[in-house]
This record gives structure tokens, sequence and C-alpha cells, in this order.
């Protein structure tokens, strides 16, 4: 007997974790985590300088706003709708000694307040960025950048791209197309 009810509350706990992890793939794009030599890259692609607003979103694990805050000393704000990859970003951002610079949001990115960024991160899909755009438009600076890894935003001319072509900066000021300050 005792058994039995054992059974049932393992099978409702791994249930539930099962339901933390997967329901967020329903939602946006899966997670990929990044390489360090990557992270640089996007990192010296964004232009990124001490002191600015760095937000992530879809943060996943929150490597890249971690290595944001250590190697460039910006402050960072990372999105992200998995609970279990927000408490983990939050843990390894202690870890690395940057807790102080970093914050780590459970909430669709879709809800996101991005109106403080100076660069927003993006390593979303076509349709998820799509969805993303009026949001960024009608909340970033003039003097905001975006740069997208590996997908750039449909019918819109990025202002820098890199050799490899999975890099893509736009500047929400300078004639982008994505915005009214053009």
């Amino acid at each position: 007997m005792f058994s039995t009810y054992l059974s049932i509350a393992l099978l409702i706990l791994v249930s539930g974790v099962a339901l933390i992890a997967l329901v967020p793939a329903f939602f946006g794009s899966p997670w990929h985590p990044l390489r360090k030599a990557s992270i640089q890259r996007i990192l010296d692609f964004s232009e990124l300088k001490a002191g600015e607003h760095f937000y992530e979103l879809g943060s996943g694990d929150g490597r890249v706003s971690i290595s944001a805050a250590r190697d460039f000393g910006a402050h960072c704000v990372g999105v992200e709708i998995d609970p279990i990859k927000v408490w983990s970003a939050t843990w390894l951002a202690k870890r690395a000694g940057v807790a102080g610079q970093t914050r780590f949001l459970r909430q669709n990115f879709l809800n996101a307040d991005v109106s403080q960024a100076d660069v927003v991160y993006l390593y979303l899909t076509h349709q998820a960025m799509d969805r993303l755009l009026p949001l960024l438009e009608g909340q970033l600076k003039p003097s905001a950048r975006i740069v997208c890894y590996r997908f750039c935003f449909a019918g819109r001319q990025a202002d820098k791209v890199n050799a490899d072509r999975n890099l893509f900066l736009y500047r929400m000021g300078r004639g982008s197309q994505l915005n009214a300050y053009s």
C-alpha cells in the first residue's frame, strides 16, 4: 500500500518537473547554449560599453548576460519564461560574481519593458522576432542597438553584418528602417 502511494507521488513529481521543463518550449524557440567564443564575438559585435544596459530576450541560462556583465561592465537584464533556466541563470550570476549587475526575470519577452536598454540581444526564430518587432519599435530609445544572432528581421536592412553573415546589428536611430527615426 505504501509503495503505491510512493509511486503515485513520484509520478506526480516527475510529471510536474517535466511540465516545467517542456511547456516553455511551446512559447518560442528552443534553447541552444552558446560557446564562450561565440558569446565573445556577439558582445564585441554589439559595441557594448561599460555601464550600458544590456537586455537578453530569451536568456536561457543567462550566459550571454553574465559575460556582458563580467567582461564588459554592463548592467544586464535577462528575460526568460522557463523558471528553471531563470533560477539557473541567477545562480550562475552569483557564482560568477556579477549578481549585482544582473537581473533575470521570469516572463514572456513579449511583455518585457525594454525602454532602458542600450543593447538588446536576440537569438530567436524569425517568427518570434516578427512578433517582437512592434515591442522594440515602440519602446527602444533612438540610441539603442539590437544584435541578432543567426536570424535577421524580415524586410529590414541591418546597419552592420559580420563576415559569416550570422550577426546582424540594427541601430534604432540611424536609417535601419526599423523605426520612425531614420
